[in-house]
């Protein structure tokens, strides 16, 4: 199939070539007819822009923000040496990242963070990992309102102005838990779910499709929340008194629904392989407990994927000069347990 050339759109709308560049760059100097006119037929032709030429004709880089929160150090700084790789095939194409890792728990620095790279006007994009979805609204709108695209990435902020999400869809998440505990156990007659303190947006989505799994299928269980605070903000001291507890004994299963899973594993006692012990992602740690039969299973959601599928989606987006529409990504949710889990590594 011959490669649709803006010199074609030129001759098919009776135009000249330096028009339909200038339209399709959104440059100065074209009426919105005929603005209108040229993207119309591109979009017919297939019209696909040489991005690599367009850089080498301006020599222009453009800059993405990526703001990515601190903890759980495993997954975040899994996704950031991921984000870098993948950058590398886009330079030809003008892209270039910059990661910047900000904490978020106990303290959100994030939100000011990001003010601050708004005003800075120094990045063509912003893509962000958000803590919580309403905080967030107002600060991804004004960036929107300034010409800087803003898309998320493992967390959501539905009822902002962002252009896309790349993440899972945590009320499946929570969902699919569930329904792996009971297939793992039949016979539950209680069960412990250690959530984070904060009732953020994924937790509260986490937490209701674990629950409504139960309901739906009319399966009677005592369900009871412990909430723990994350990871880096978390005193030894206090994830050790929590697993070694006598309390968690009471329990036929637990869900980590928190990021603490890869940080408890010189916790878990000889009475966990007796208990069904189910939680997100997997690092060294986790694969450790899951080899030694103390971890059941954990349901991952390829940070791998969702960073280069969001780098993607954002490097259409700017080379298209911010004109087409881009759809939201849910990333599979994939199961792994002491069978497949070296897979997952």
């Amino acid at each position: 199939m011959k490669k649709v050339t803006a010199k074609m759109i030129a001759e098919q709308l009776g135009i000249s070539t330096a028009t339909v560049d200038r339209a399709l760059n959104n440059r100065k100097g074209v009426s919105q007819k005929t603005l209108t006119k040229v993207h119309e037929k591109a979009k017919e032709l297939q019209y696909s822009p040489n991005r690599a030429a367009k850089f080498m004709s301006t020599q222009k880089m453009q800059m993405i923000a990526f703001l990515l929160p601190v903890i759980p150090s495993y997954f975040w700084g899994g996704l950031e040496t991921e984000i870098k790789q993948c950058a590398k095939i886009y330079e030809e194409f003008g892209i270039a990242v910059e990661v910047h890792r900000v904490h978020t728990s106990p303290t959100n620095k994030m939100i000011p963070y990001m003010e601050e790279l708004i005003e800075a006007n120094e990045y063509a994009a912003i893509v962000m990992a958000p803590h919580d979805a309403a905080p967030y609204v107002d600060v991804i709108n004004t960036a929107t309102s300034r010409g800087i695209p803003v898309f998320t990435v493992n967390t959501d902020v539905p009822n902002s102005q962002r252009i896309a999400y790349v993440g899972s869809d945590y009320y499946e998440a929570g969902y699919l838990a569930a329904e792996l505990i009971y297939l793992f156990n039949r016979d539950l007659r209680k069960v412990a779910v250690i959530r984070d303190e904060e009732d953020t947006f994924q937790m509260l989505h986490k937490q209701k499709g674990f629950l409504e799994y139960f309901e739906q299928n009319q399966i009677k269980v005592d369900i009871e929340m412990i909430n723990m605070q994350q990871g880096l903000y978390t005193e030894k001291e206090q994830l050790k008194e929590l697993i070694e507890s006598p309390e968690l004994y009471r329990f036929d299963a637990i869900y980590v629904a928190s990021g603490i899973l890869g940080e408890v594993d010189e916790y878990w006692l000889d009475w966990a392989k007796s208990h069904i012990i189910v939680g997100h992602d997997i690092n060294q740690e986790i694969y450790n407990q899951m080899q030694k039969g103390i971890i059941t299973a954990t349901i991952c959601q390829d940070p791998m994927a969702q960073a280069t599928i969001v780098l993607q989606k954002v490097t259409e987006y700017l080379s298209n000069s911010k004109s087409n529409k881009v759809n939201d990504h849910i990333v599979k949710l994939e199961i792994a347990t002491r069978a497949n889990a070296k897979y997952y590594m």
